[in-house]
């Protein structure tokens, strides 16, 4: 009886830690890497003009949403990390900004897990290295 037990609460624990782990990973720490092996650097000037950017967007992100900015001289990416995918999802679906920006978000170039690609220099390697993290 007892090691009936203990094998239900052990299988409740590792289904526990299971869940946690999938729910709460970011892509994000994948697509800084792809960036920096190919020479950029995350910005720290954005987190001053994250409110700013959120605010362009015409939506109340700030809650749900981190602004990145990496960068290789020119070549710029603009990075937005949504706390979930469900947010992420959520919030696109409710703005008209970002859904007329990626229409079908399951799709999209633009988006690797809970991350979207919101701005890049045309004409460079930054949409090519987001795309590869998908």
């Amino acid at each position: 009886m007892k090691k009936r037990s203990l094998s239900a609460i052990l299988l409740a624990l590792i289904a526990a830690l299971a869940i946690t782990l999938l729910c709460g990973c970011s892509s994000y720490s994948k697509i800084r890497r792809a960036y920096e092996a190919e020479g950029y650097t995350e910005s720290e000037n954005v987190e001053s003009y994250q409110a700013q950017i959120v605010e362009a967007l015409g939506e109340d992100f700030e809650s749900v949403c981190s602004v990145h900015l990496m960068a290789d001289g020119l070549k710029v990416a603009l990075i937005l990390e949504f706390s979930s995918t469900q947010e992420m999802e959520d919030a696109i679906n409710d703005s008209e900004s970002l859904k007329g920006l990626i229409s079908d978000i399951q799709k999209s170039d633009y988006v690797s897990g809970n991350c979207v690609l919101l701005f890049y220099t045309p004409l460079t390697d930054a949409a090519d290295i987001f795309k590869s993290t998908k």
